[in-house]
């Protein structure tokens, strides 16, 4: 398995003010690295069936593969000043100004090497005193900042998996039960909280074209994946499935009867959460909404307007500002920095994301997020994961450094990271799903032998038990016996008048009187 970097240079970054002009990016790499993924702490739990594991992750520079090298320099956004002004925006205009006055002559951009950015990271100081001004629990407990600190080689910091292993339901294998040793987040409200779909490594057999879920630890929630289209892959049927609108556009509707919903949490958006307004349905698109025009028009038996039971799971996502479709919303999760994620070049998203920016050029085949599966045995032949990390850019009235700065979304990289089933593996895959008719065509065939033989016995029976049996009639009837008539034995001569020599037959005869 391998992961592909690439990263945005920001080349005009002195002019993010100068009217007329957009900021321009430069895409760099990518920086490939082997992957290799060891499961740690493997735990069994017969009772509830299923397992218990840590995951660790290594990460191999492979410079073949690789456009550049880990000293290749990027200029791009300082994440570290705009997560603190982002998160002090509601804090006492105290603790505001003195975050100001720390920033004064500093940057809006920093420009760091690859490796600094991924692995080794940078030290910063807010990073050092961001810890005595807050709890631990809020700050990440980091000295440096890279995206990739501290991830290499380590045990926990995909959090704690408990998986199903389908004992007794197949239709169970590979959904995750627990992350974190709960079956929800502490991120979202609920039921957007919960924690469900696979944990991202096994599928159940006796796929369908229906939507599949993935569970993703980095994101704290749910994907939801659409059936796209069959495709084949090294000679087997696939069902491709791929990220679309239900999880980009914050449209994943759900039908929860309100003696369920009533026991939900408040949403932290001032958005109606049941959607039951009648424009919104409709496909009319509201402040802080998407338009969900295509998926009503397809649905319009399940999601009906007068339906109080839908709700809009893609709401609670928001974290109290529903952004432009295409983009995930992962602030909380990703300790308060304005963190949001979407498709590379930002595919499938608002128009309005890429006009504000210059150098990114999406399209399908270089940029989705698609998963295929061997739909009889759930196998996955291929996973390609792709999406890009963008920070929110937006002004302060009271932080000096981000005064009169435009309201933007700039991306920092994006990542593809590809699995697939190799030609050893996917030939011993044709034979397995070979093996299904070839004990059918067996059995086929033995049961027809086996009735042949059955009915040739069952022929040679009936023939057997229809032929009559042929006895031979006497030579001459002696005597003919009556019950009414009496017989006397005589003696009769008869002599032969050729041969008065001859021996003359005495012959007994009977003579009926």
């Amino acid at each position: 398995m391998f992961l592909k970097v690439h990263f945005f240079n920001w080349t005009n970054p002195e002019e993010l003010n100068v009217r007329g002009k957009k900021p321009h990016f430069d895409q760099l790499g990518p920086y490939c690295f082997r992957e290799v993924r060891q499961k740690e702490n493997i735990k069994f739990h017969h009772e509830n069936k299923t397992v218990s594991y840590f995951q660790r992750k290594l990460w191999y520079f492979d410079a073949e593969c690789s456009n550049g090298s880990l000293k290749d320099v990027a200029c791009q956004l300082d994440v570290v000043a705009t997560s603190a002004a982002h998160k002090v925006r509601y804090w006492d205009i105290t603790l505001q100004k003195s975050l100001s006055y720390l920033l004064s002559g500093r940057k809006l951009y920093t420009c760091r090497t690859v490796d600094e950015l991924l692995f080794t990271g940078y030290p910063d100081i807010l990073l050092t005193m961001g810890k005595t001004i807050v709890s631990n629990e809020d700050i990440p407990a980091y000295d440096r900042f890279g995206w990739f600190y501290l991830r290499n080689d380590t045990t926990g910091l995909d959090g704690h998996y408990n998986v199903a292993t389908g004992e007794e339901d197949i239709s169970q294998l590979g959904i995750i039960r627990k992350w974190n040793h709960k079956d929800t987040t502490k991120f979202y409200k609920s039921p957007c909280n919960i924690v469900e779909g696979s944990a991202g490594e096994f599928w159940s057999p006796g796929r369908t074209k229906d939507d599949i879920a993935l569970f993703s630890s980095d994101l704290c929630r749910p994907l939801i994946y659409e059936y796209e289209e069959t495709v084949s892959y090294l000679g087997m049927e696939g069902y491709r499935y791929t990220l679309d609108k239900k999880t980009l556009e914050n449209d994943t509707r759900r039908r929860y009867p309100h003696e369920q919903a009533k026991y939900f949490e408040p949403t932290t958006t001032t958005e109606d959460f049941f959607a039951t307004d009648s424009a919104e349905m409709m496909g009319i698109t509201t402040p802080g909404s998407v338009s969900s025009s295509d998926n009503i028009s397809e649905n319009t038996d399940e999601y009906r307007d007068d339906d109080p039971d839908i709700i809009n799971m893609g709401h609670c996502y928001c974290n109290g500002e529903c952004m432009p479709s295409g983009l995930m919303n992962v602030t909380e999760c990703r300790y308060g920095a304005p963190v949001f994620v979407s498709l590379p070049h930002f595919y499938k998203s608002d128009p309005s994301l890429l006009n504000q920016i210059e150098g990114l050029s999406p399209n399908d085949k270089d940029h989705s997020f698609s998963i295929t599966l061997e739909p009889n045995t759930g196998v996955p032949l291929e996973v390609t994961a792709r999406l890009q990390i963008n920070i929110l850019l937006h002004p302060s009235e009271t932080i000096s450094l981000f005064y009169n700065v435009p309201k933007i979304y700039l991306p920092m990289f994006w990542f593809s990271f590809k699995g697939q089933v190799h030609e050893e593996m996917a030939s011993d895959l044709r034979k397995l799903l070979i093996l299904p008719t070839v004990m059918l065509c067996t059995g086929i065939a033995i049961a027809v032998i086996g009735l042949c033989l059955i009915g040739i016995v069952a022929l040679l029976f009936l023939k057997k038990k229809r032929r009559v049996p042929v006895t031979e009639p006497p030579a001459e009837k002696e005597v003919e016996e009556s019950s009414e008539k009496k017989t006397e034995m005589v003696y009769l001569d008869k002599v032969s008048s050729e041969d008065s020599n001859a021996r003359s037959d005495r012959r007994l005869y009977a003579k009926l009187y």
